[in-house]
């Protein structure tokens, strides 16, 4: 109890700050799909790859609208959805993404923390992650992790990337399960003309590059 509420007095500060500003800790997650523990489909449930028509018939089961700019690139095969159903009835999905990642699909829901990502070619970015209300309880976050990896690594895939935001432990809690490490941190601050950023510096070895916040204008200043 101690350690819960000790983590959760450290972010009190920064939540305050997302209040009245632009704020953004912005935690990069990896893990090479060969490492990732394995979790079976449970009974009366399917895992696999779904095509945009597929989706959007069952669009009226979710509660919020998925963008048609995840539909293009399904369609374009610069992304891959996998659907759990049970019966008919989707159950949740995972999504990922390849190449050159637009800001807008790696922010906390304002335009400004948007930070895009270039990937490594043998490298995945999980961008949405979602197990309905219903069929929560069941593992399903993991079989549709593990199963998306098996599918992944068959097509040379080997490395998945994946963000969250700093203070959402229950995120962080869910990655480390699956077995993904933090290998980086980005953290933007703006109030009124007012900015700071700060970006990590990246090994080699890792499967991906960062830009630059999108509303990040440092960059601008100092040019």
């Amino acid at each position: 109890m101690k350690i819960t509420s000790s983590r959760s007095l450290r972010w009190l500060p920064y939540r305050a700050m997302r209040r009245i500003a632009i704020a953004n800790i912005c935690q990069f997650y990896q893990s090479p799909i060969d490492q990732m523990p394995r979790t079976p489909i449970p009974d009366g449930y399917t895992v696999d790859s779904c095509s945009s028509d597929r989706l959007r018939s069952h669009a009226h089961e979710l509660e919020y609208q998925i963008p048609e700019r995840d539909f293009e690139m399904l369609d374009a095969g610069h992304a891959r959805c996998f659907t759990a159903f049970q019966a008919n009835s989707l159950a949740g999905f995972a999504w990922v993404a390849f190449g050159d990642i637009p800001g807008q699909m790696n922010h906390d829901g304002k335009p400004e923390t948007g930070l895009p990502i270039q990937l490594s070619d043998d490298a995945a970015f999980v961008f949405q992650v979602l197990v309905l209300p219903a069929y929560r309880g069941r593992r399903l976050y993991a079989a549709i992790m593990s199963q998306m990896a098996d599918q992944l690594q068959t097509d040379g895939i080997q490395t998945l990337v994946l963000t969250t935001e700093g203070s959402n432990q229950r995120a962080l809690k869910a990655v480390d399960r699956m077995g993904f490490q933090n290998v980086a941190q980005a953290s933007l601050f703006r109030l009124g003309p007012l900015c700071r950023a700060k970006y990590p510096t990246l090994p080699n070895e890792i499967g991906f590059t960062i830009g630059r916040y999108v509303g990040d204008d440092t960059a601008a200043q100092s040019s």
